[in-house]
């Protein structure tokens, strides 16, 4: 597996943590506990595959992308089935369809991943390849930090912490006060 695309599972990791951490300040306690410690693992994984230049634990990164898809699936559906929306309305939909999306992305990777080396090799993870461009690994860095934040970014909105946050150009002061034009000589009165 290239640098970048570990680096891109890494990001993904991070951004479907962030996400569910976000979801912890609006969600009662039952669902709160298990976001939390979901949100930790995801970016604790994040960083040791990216501080460590491999894939750290494959096999429990592909089960633990795949849990939270399951137990939001099993929420849904317990909505539907006694018909109680507030049930599925615990967690915003965009927010967790984006940390879906995330989580897809890393349990498919991982899997063919994994098949493809256990087929090759009899184990899952040689050691990664060293060297090549610089140049390429950077400008894959920078794209695959750009997608997770161009997802994430908006899916934060959608939360209460997004949505209690501060709002942009609403950082001190207004909009007029920022885009003043003063008369030369005149300056704060």
């Amino acid at each position: 597996m290239s640098q970048i695309l570990r680096s891109w599972l890494a990001f993904a990791a991070i951004g479907a943590a962030v996400i569910h951490l976000a979801l912890v300040v609006s969600s009662p306690l039952p669902i709160a506990i298990p976001l939390t410690a979901i949100g930790v693992a995801e970016a604790g994984w994040a960083v040791a595959t990216l501080s460590r230049g491999r894939l750290v634990l494959p096999r429990a990164a592909v089960a633990g992308a795949l849990g939270p898809l399951v137990a939001w699936a099993l929420l849904l559906v317990a909505a539907m089935v006694f018909g109680n929306g507030s049930i599925a309305s615990l967690l915003a939909f965009v927010p967790m369809a984006v940390a879906a999306l995330f989580e897809l992305f890393i349990a498919s990777v991982i899997s063919v991943h994994v098949r493809r080396a256990s087929e090759r090799h009899g184990d899952i993870v040689p050691e990664p390849r060293r060297g090549g461009n610089a140049s390429l690994y950077l400008l894959g860095m920078f794209a695959g930090a750009m997608i997770v934040a161009g997802l994430t970014t908006p899916a934060l909105a959608y939360t209460q912490a997004g949505h209690d946050g501060p709002h942009a150009g609403h950082h001190g002061g207004t909009a007029d006060d920022t885009f003043q034009v003063h008369a030369p000589g005149h300056f704060g009165h």
